[in-house]
């Protein structure tokens, strides 16, 4: 089974751009570098404005959108460097950004108090960073997925520490101050329960710890199935950190996703018998360390206040089924309620985000709708809405087909990658700066690992140990 990595498809010389000393060869390069920048301010973003710039509102708003000039300037490269997309990629995405720019002209025409900036936020979500996808698929080896993932353990144990403490100490502490709320010195933490919040980490919200946690669980799950590429230490310190924070979090959004990345792991043992191996082990990990956890008091107070959610979920649904069920598909049967209401051309591009309520109204609220899929509807109308919906799924399911092929051939990181993301990928918000950061993010990484099943000439050990890692799990499979 060949899984070497793929020569570069295009033989054309990048000329003088970009020209980096060691980055002068590819050009490749540079792009993947501004890519590590993107992931850094992913994960910085939120620490630097609720922290660093707390006291200057208009600074720390600003660095909401502190990655769109990075994604720009990836683009750019990526052309130079030609490295763009295949054609079919590109004409999708000039597409896509050509018919929600002509909505939201013929919005700001017919709806009155319309704010041209609320549109122009509105086709950013939509139009700008979602390209970035593909060109990570473009460029990205290997071994940057894997240098990527390792940094995500890395940090994940200080995470870790910085949640429990943040879900220790009280509401309105230091350590728990919300972006938005800087200006003022306001708090702005979700509450859980009992009086605790849900950490956010270095994060703005909850969501984006929740977002990085999951791709750590992925990247932790396949530490197992590739020993070499990460020490033995780091593997059970991001391991233990994982299952501190399970309770921590006050998430069931972080709870259900963690329990459907192990649910897609043990799916794809079934046809690989290593996977199945490390599914098992990491099961017998995560129930000892849960269970020692638990003469801890801040565990223990972390599942109290869960449970409590829980409980209180279960009295606004009826049942775990239908709790988990609602959650998920509970918005498309209302965004399909809304669209017999909602004008032909939408109630306003970007109108439902934050930003778009905040200059709006000068507030944070949700003006249209709190979830992703209503909120598309409501925004582009129900005829532009339903066919982004639909783009949408066929591209979640394109990818989750690619990366079965991979499973079932040996290569179980592409696998790994989607469970994590799964739900995201289908109606995960685009609308919030850091969510749209990690769906577009963890989506490239997924689609670039797709690759490595059919790519050729490998270099270095941690290429040749995935390669006999892969080989192993096939061998054992019985698939060839």
């Amino acid at each position: 089974m060949n899984l070497q990595l793929a020569p570069n498809r295009r033989s054309a010389d990048p000329g003088p751009w970009p020209v980096m000393g060691p980055f002068a060869d590819d050009g490749a390069r540079f792009v993947r570098r501004w890519i590590y920048v993107y992931f850094v301010l992913l994960i910085a973003e939120g620490a630097l404005r609720k922290w660093v710039f707390s006291s200057s509102p208009a600074i720390a708003e600003a660095l909401l959108v502190i990655r769109d000039p990075v994604a720009v300037i990836i683009y750019f490269s990526a052309w130079r460097a030609n490295r763009l997309p295949s054609q079919l990629s590109l004409l999708l995405c000039a597409l896509s950004t050509l018919v929600l720019s002509t909505l939201g002209i013929l919005q700001l025409i017919a709806i009155k108090d319309l704010l041209p900036a609320v549109v122009l936020f509105g086709i950013r979500t939509y139009c700008l960073h979602v390209p970035l996808i593909f060109i990570m698929a473009e460029v990205l080896r290997t071994e940057d997925i894997l240098r990527i993932g390792r940094l995500v353990l890395y940090v994940s144990v200080p995470m870790a520490v910085l949640m429990v403490a943040q879900f220790i100490v009280p509401s309105d502490h230091f350590l728990n101050r919300g972006a938005m709320g800087a200006g003022e010195g306001g708090i702005g933490q979700i509450e859980s329960a009992f009086g605790r919040i849900r950490p956010a980490g270095l994060f703005s919200y909850n969501n984006g710890a929740t977002s990085f946690n999951l791709l750590a669980a992925a990247f932790w799950l396949y530490s197992f199935v590739d020993e070499g590429w990460l020490s033995r230490p780091a593997r059970w310190l991001s391991g233990l950190s994982l299952v501190c924070i399970l309770p921590v979090s006050g998430s069931r959004t972080f709870v259900l996703s963690f329990a459907l990345l192990l649910i897609f792991s043990f799916i794809g043992g079934n046809f690989n018998a290593r996977l199945m191996g490390v599914t098992l082990k990491a099961y017998c990990i995560i129930a000892t360390t849960f269970f020692a956890l638990t003469f801890t008091g801040f565990f223990r107070d972390g599942l109290a206040a869960f449970s409590s959610r829980w409980d209180a979920a279960l009295d606004d649904n009826g049942s775990v089924q239908n709790s988990i069920v609602m959650r998920f598909f509970g918005e498309y049967e209302n965004a399909f309620g809304l669209a017999k209401e909602t004008p032909l051309i939408g109630k306003g591009l970007g109108l439902g985000s934050n930003v778009g309520s905040k200059l709006t109204i000068g507030d944070l609220d949700f003006l249209l709708a709190e979830t992703e899929t209503e909120r598309d509807v409501l925004e582009m109308g129900p005829v532009v809405g339903a066919v982004w919906l639909l783009a949408r799924w066929a591209f979640a399911f394109f990818i989750l087909g690619k990366s079965w092929i991979c499973v079932r051939r040996g290569v179980v990181l592409p696998w790994l990658l989607l469970g994590m993301e799964c739900t995201s990928i289908f109606n995960g918000s685009l609308a919030q700066p850091t969510s749209l950061g990690f769906i577009v993010f963890t989506t490239g990484l997924c689609l670039a690992a797709t690759k490595v099943h059919d790519q050729r000439a490998p270099s270095g050990p941690i290429l040749r140990r995935m390669t006999a890692a892969a080989a192993e799990g096939a061998r054992f499979s019985g698939v060839s």
